[in-house]
């Protein structure tokens, strides 16, 4: 990560700056996705840009979204902006985010 990483949560209202809260953000969905059925779908490069389309089940919701990544030429992130899909996938990634944040 950078040091003036940014990330655009789907339920924060605003850009999360800095490379310490990206990092606890990231660590937090790292916790609230079920990984044991998260997968990557499709995958867009352009550059320093990649769109990634991601799939997984949290509670027997289906969740479908897509993580839009921007690295800097050493490769390190500068943007995370993620977006997700249906609003039931919305509601139950944010009530997972915030029990993930309040373990960190």
């Amino acid at each position: 990560l950078s040091d003036d990483a940014t990330f655009y949560s789907p339920v924060v209202f605003k850009a999360l700056e800095g490379k310490e809260i990206t990092k606890m953000y990231l660590s937090a969905a790292g916790l609230s996705f079920n990984m044991d059925s998260f997968k990557y779908t499709r995958e867009l490069n352009d550059g320093n840009h990649s769109v990634l389309e991601f799939e997984t089940t949290i509670d027997d919701i289906s969740v479908n979204g897509v993580d839009m990544i921007e690295w800097d030429d050493d490769g390190k992130i500068l943007n995370f902006k993620v977006m997700i899909r249906p609003f039931k996938a919305v509601e139950i990634v944010r009530a997972k985010m915030v029990e993930a944040l309040e373990q960190i």
